[in-house]
């Protein structure tokens, strides 16, 4: 049968396989192993939905199996609830199933993208012990030929398609997968998210959170438009002394920001692995009134270079370069401060990573030393863990927006980051 392939043909094709279940024929004792294969990790928009179930005779005698009229999958992409799409069996494909002992039959199911799915979108089989699957959904003029690629990809059964079909898919350049931690839709990590307590005189706690929210989802995921890459992000700095009496909070720096980003320009070189940019307007103020108000606006303008294999050790330089915008009740702000922030970062996605912010003021030595080592915590305590393990390190002017001018004794802290 020209729908039936041998086990080794077909195993040389699968890239990924969601799911393994085992269904008992209505005939005995005889079973058959249903598998939801991944799809392809980009598809076009005006293009159907399509999975694909696999169905398998591990007997070593003759097998039928009913096969459903539908799919339910669930489909979310960070923005909305979770909405169920039911997708169509293949019309050609009957009822049931006759197989014969150790061969396979794909059965594929459609259904039309709803209008709603734009971006990454999860895809969450209904009734089956399946895990979720990612897909980005290509709404451009070239979604077509991107997502026929990406196929070929998925589907290539030799080194040499598999290099065919890779260059072909990479023609444009594909975003790389990026190290947000939150969601993938809009939302995502932006800053460093931690706690953190130490003592060097004062008891001082330090903690943060901070998010981006992409203003719009792109028809192409590949497009570096303004738009297309336009985020609010938000990140809130606290420093509190537990060992005051009343446990005040010493200082807050609220900091939204308004910002261009691109994780990868697409520009090449010798001499870095990528390049991405970040470009916008920024505010930070403590909130506080009297001599303990500060506040300062900026527009700023920070270039990324990655050195050596992203998914190993490597090397990131990341300046911010800054203009002061204004700066009431801080005007001197920049003896202290500077007009850069320059950030080191060495380590890997899965290991251990070093991150230090240098700044240097315009006069005197004025400036502040910034580190931050983290360690994954299912590497020391159980793959159960998330988060990091969090040492920090500080000295220098400023570590809170309310001090900016005024040197304290160097602090080390040790706690726990969500987000790094």
């Amino acid at each position: 049968m020209a729908s039936l392939i041998s086990a080794g043909r077909f195993i040389g094709r699968v890239r990924a396989i969601a799911l393994f279940i085992v269904l008992i024929a209505s005939g005995g004792a005889a079973h058959a192993t249903v598998a939801v294969l991944q799809p392809a990790r980009e598809a076009a928009a005006a293009q159907p939905l399509e999975l694909t179930l696999l169905y398998t005779d591990d007997d070593a005698k003759p097998l039928s199996v009913d096969v459903p009229k539908q799919l339910i999958v669930n489909l979310t992409n960070g923005d909305l609830p979770p909405a169920p799409l039911a997708l169509v069996r293949d019309p050609a494909v009957p009822d049931r199933l006759r197989l014969a002992p150790g061969q396979y039959r794909r059965v594929r199911f459609s259904a039309p993208w709803p209008d709603s799915a734009r971006g990454t979108v999860k895809i969450d089989p209904v009734g089956f012990d399946a895990s979720p699957m990612l897909v980005t959904i290509n709404r451009s003029d070239t979604q077509t030929q991107v997502a026929a690629a990406e196929r070929r990809e998925t589907q290539a059964t030799t080194p040499a398609q598999l290099a065919t079909a890779s260059a072909a898919a990479n023609t444009a350049v594909v975003p790389t997968a990026s190290q947000d931690t939150m969601l993938s839709g809009r939302f995502s990590t932006f800053e460093p998210i931690y706690f953190a307590d130490g003592k060097n005189g004062d008891n001082l706690a330090k903690f943060q959170f901070s998010f981006k929210y992409r203003l719009h989802l792109p028809d192409d995921p590949r497009s570096r438009g303004l738009l297309d890459n336009l985020y609010f992000g938000y990140t809130q700095t606290a420093i509190w002394n537990l060992s005051a009496e009343s446990v005040p909070f010493r200082d807050i720096s609220f900091q939204p920001q308004l910002f261009y980003y691109v994780e990868d320009t697409g520009w090449k070189s010798p001499l870095f692995t990528r390049m991405g940019v970040s470009a916008g307007f920024g505010h930070e103020s403590n909130g506080k009134s009297g001599d303990e108000s500060r506040s300062i606006n900026i527009a700023f303008v920070r270039p990324t270079w990655d050195f050596g294999d992203l998914n190993g050790n490597h090397l990131t330089l990341s300046p911010k370069f800054y203009y002061y915008l204004s700066k009431s009740g801080n005007e001197d702000i920049a003896d202290y401060r500077g007009y850069v922030d320059f950030l080191v970062k060495y380590g890997s996605p899965d290991g251990w990573q070093l991150a230090t912010t240098l700044r240097k003021g315009t006069k005197h030595w004025y400036g502040s030393v910034d580190s931050q080592l983290t360690y994954p915590l299912a590497k020391l305590v159980g793959s159960a863990w998330g988060g990091y393990l969090f040492v920090s390190y500080f000295n220098g002017y400023g570590e809170d927006i309310l001090d900016y001018n005024q040197r304290h004794h160097w602090i080390a802290r040790i706690g726990y980051s969500i987000a790094r």
